[in-house]
């Protein structure tokens, strides 16, 4: 029983190791794809610092503008894998939209808070950096780091139940 758990306890450990670095990296860069007449995700929330990325993946040309006039990207090519970054330095909400599908509803937010102390009144600032690089798709949004900690626990204490019935029904 002992090796046993000694082996869980080994399998948890190599668990965390993978996954919880993934997450302490989050906040640092987000991928948005535009995709045909939708932003996916539209809505997201970001620490100060992060830079947004805005990776063309339809068929048909978009944009993405800030309705406050802080970026917009200019028409990006459809099927061009082209890119758009924004780095959000100050908290606040920032809407904004594609400009030829704005009436389809391909609209968005990006919310940026702070952890340490959210201000609604901060005055926004960005920089921009319209690049054309491709970037790989990441297959959505990050996992907080809460989620993937409570998944590894969860994984941890089945694993432990199991053993412990498994030794149940042995006897």
């Amino acid at each position: 029983m002992a090796k046993r758990l000694l082996r869980l306890t080994a399998l948890w450990l190599m668990a965390f190791l993978v996954f919880a670095p993934a997450a302490w990296a989050q906040g640092q860069d987000v991928t948005v794809r535009m995709e045909d007449n939708f932003f996916a995700p539209a809505d997201i929330t970001v620490e100060p610092g992060t830079t947004v990325t805005w990776v063309q993946s339809g068929n048909n040309g978009h944009t993405t503008t800030s309705y406050d006039g802080l970026w917009d990207s200019g028409m990006i090519a459809g099927g061009s894998d082209g890119s758009f970054s924004f780095t959000f330095d100050e908290p606040g909400t920032f809407e904004y939209f594609c400009i030829p599908h704005e009436q389809l509803g391909m609209v968005g937010t990006v919310t940026v808070a702070s952890t340490a102390s959210p201000t609604s009144t901060a005055s926004p600032t960005a920089t921009a950096s319209p690049t054309a690089t491709a970037l790989a798709d990441t297959g959505g949004p990050p996992v907080p780091l809460l989620v993937t900690l409570a998944a590894t626990a969860t994984l941890a204490v089945s694993g432990l139940v199991a053993l412990v019935l498994r030794g149940r029904s042995a006897d």
